[in-house]
């Protein structure tokens, strides 16, 4: 039983939630059975994982956390858009959302709160590190993020242009796209100022 628990973990890609494992018939039994036994590791409260995959960040909050989506710099280093290591992870949520618990096991976490206009625009599932497909915004809607910080003056001019110089290196870059995700942002000038300075 211990072993078709870390089956399909396995075959969920490496991570679980328990809700995942009872809904496929495992009892909270079965479970602490292959937990113990070191089929399976915990990565978080509810969250189970094969061996292998311990001190996977990006995917311990979002399984979790569900409503979290990876955004701003740690979307961007998944992306490939940013090679500095995320050392706090940046998420958005949804207006309204209250993650008191969220807050009190990552407190440097930076949370986005997004009103139900913007909130889950592009997101999209890239493979993270481990392996494990996480939720995300994608490139187009990640570096009009980005930039809308950078409107702010609250990230690092570099960051930005890194992701925009890395975005417009891309050869399946989306400008009508990009430019639907400033827009919806409210930074279409600001896009405007790179794209002049870049070409």
């Amino acid at each position: 039983m211990a072993d078709s628990v870390a089956e399909h973990v396995e075959k969920l890609g490496g991570v679980a939630t328990s809700a995942q494992l009872k809904q496929a018939g495992f009892s909270p039994g079965a479970i602490e059975y292959a937990l113990s036994h070191g089929k399976v590791d915990k990565l978080t409260r509810g969250v189970y994982c094969s061996p292998d995959v311990l001190d996977d960040e990006f995917a311990a909050v979002t399984m979790r956390w569900p409503k979290c989506i990876l955004s701003h710099g740690t979307a961007l280093y998944l992306l490939g858009l940013s090679d500095r290591v995320p050392g706090n992870l940046s998420v958005s949520v949804p207006r309204g959302y209250n993650p008191q618990e969220l807050r009190r096991s990552q407190p440097d976490m930076r949370i986005y709160r997004e009103g139900s206009e913007l909130y889950g625009l592009g997101k999209t599932l890239v493979k993270d590190p481990m392996g494990v497909a996480v939720p995300i915004y994608d490139a187009e809607r990640s570096v009009a993020d980005i930039i809308k910080e950078r409107t702010r003056e609250t990230v690092d001019s570099q960051l930005v242009k890194d992701a925009v110089v890395g975005y417009f290196n891309r050869p399946n870059r989306n400008l009508p796209k990009l430019a639907k995700m400033c827009r919806a942002l409210g930074i279409r000038e600001e896009l405007q100022t790179y794209l002049e300075v870049l070409e």
